[in-house]
């Protein structure tokens, strides 16, 4: 029962933040687009999901560079109308949101550390298990855009090694870099 509540509580939170424009003026995902290109160079034509897609700017984005895109976030309340609505799935990333579809990358910016700390590795190894390659983007500060709602936005506030370790349990880990308030996770299943 305790999944159930706690995926209604931050559902509930998130369509409430996503109704305040303010909190679109900034994507991590989108920032990370270029990066992400450089870095994977992925093939036109592979498959990639938007992990806690929020609008789906960058998933877009990425699509536009010909990759095949689906979008996964637990809400659709941010959503550009402009995403096909079978492309999308409403679910946690900790639940069992994908039964042996697969991507070969999944794509997640600014999302992980939204995460209540109980279910944040098993939404590492829910990535891990449904993409060949995840790219992973956490932040490492406490949120201060949560204030407009009364509540935190980064539930799971960790530094870079916390992060290291548990995803080097879970996946191979082949790049990983700390940026300061924020780090970058390559890992393969």
């Amino acid at each position: 029962m305790y999944i159930v509540d706690a995926a209604k509580q931050e559902r509930d939170k998130y369509t409430e933040i996503w109704s305040l424009p303010s909190y679109r003026d900034y994507s991590p995902g989108r920032e990370n687009v270029d990066r992400f290109l450089s870095v994977m160079k992925p093939d036109r034509g592979q498959s990639l999901i938007d992990i806690g897609c929020g609008t789906g700017e960058a998933g877009l984005a990425l699509e536009k560079h010909g990759l095949r895109v689906h979008w996964l976030d637990i809400t659709n309340a941010a959503l550009d109308p402009e995403i096909s609505r079978a492309n999308f799935i409403g679910k946690p990333i900790w639940s069992d949101w994908c039964r042996g579809a697969g991507w070969e990358y999944g794509f997640c910016c600014d999302v992980l550390e939204h995460m209540p700390t109980e279910y944040a590795m098993l939404a590492v190894d829910r990535i891990i298990a449904n993409c060949d390659t995840a790219w992973l983007q956490i932040c490492f500060v406490p949120d201060e855009f949560g204030k407009a709602i009364g509540e935190p936005l980064h539930l799971t506030v960790r530094p870079f090694s916390w992060w290291l370790v548990r995803m080097a349990t879970l996946g191979t880990v082949i790049d990983a870099r700390d940026l300061g308030k924020d780090g970058l996770f390559v890992v393969k299943r």
